[in-house]
Order: C-alpha cells, then structure tokens, then sequence
C-alpha cells in the first residue's frame, strides 16, 4: 500500500492520502487524490517523482549528462527544505499500525489506516 504525506514547513503533519495500491507511481496517486486541484501546486514541494506536476521539484540528471552548477546548488536548497517532510514520514512510519503484522482480513486493511488517519486530525484538532 502507498500513502502520500504533506506537512508544513514546521514539521506539521497537514495530510495523508487515502491508501492507494502499491503498484501505482506517485504522480499517479496524486493525481488520483485530487490535492493539487484544490490548492497552489507552485507552493507545493515534492521529489523527483513528481516532476512534471507544477510543484517545485529538484532537477532529474540529463540521461548521458550532468548538472550545470547552478541546477546542483538548486537541488541542494530544494533537499535542505524536504527533509522536514522525510522527518514527517519517518515519524508516521513509526505508528504502530504501519510497521507491525495486520491481524485483520487484508480487504479491510485501506479502510483502518482511513480511520486511523482520521483519528490523527481529530486528535489534533482539540
């Protein structure tokens, strides 16, 4: 199962996707979850694997190429602010029901992490 997260520059969980089959991109699960229509992707930061998608991104190595010295200082700075989200995904991937066995029938495993998930916001909320 694939999730996508996003927080804020603060460390701040701010989403989570539904869960969505592992066999699918992240470009194509995010699509899927529609976030991007809603917001400003321009403000949006993700990693190469979204390139393409309005947000910023840091640059794909030419096939057979290099990075002109300005493209590698970008990526750099690009690096230095997504590692907040790596954190945030760490941290997630700590929750007791992302790393242990599910005991449950494997058809209502999307459902629990929505539920669990959630639960998170609510938690938060208060």
């Amino acid at each position: 199962m694939l999730v996508l997260v996003a927080c804020n520059l603060y460390g701040y969980l701010s989403w989570i996707s539904d869960p969505v089959e592992g066999r699918h991109h992240d470009a194509y699960c995010l699509d899927e979850s529609g976030v991007l229509d809603a917001d400003n992707p321009p403000e949006f930061i993700g990693d190469k694997g979204f390139v393409g998608k309005g947000m910023l991104t840091p640059f794909k190595k030419p096939q057979g190429g290099k990075l002109l010295a300005w493209q590698k200082e970008f990526n750099k700075q690009i690096n230095k602010i997504r590692y907040v989200i790596e954190q945030v995904i760490a941290n997630f991937k700590t929750w007791r029901i992302m790393h242990t066995d599910y005991r449950r029938p494997i058809e209502t495993f999307t459902e629990t992490i929505s539920a669990v998930i959630g639960l998170h916001f609510y938690r938060l909320a208060e």
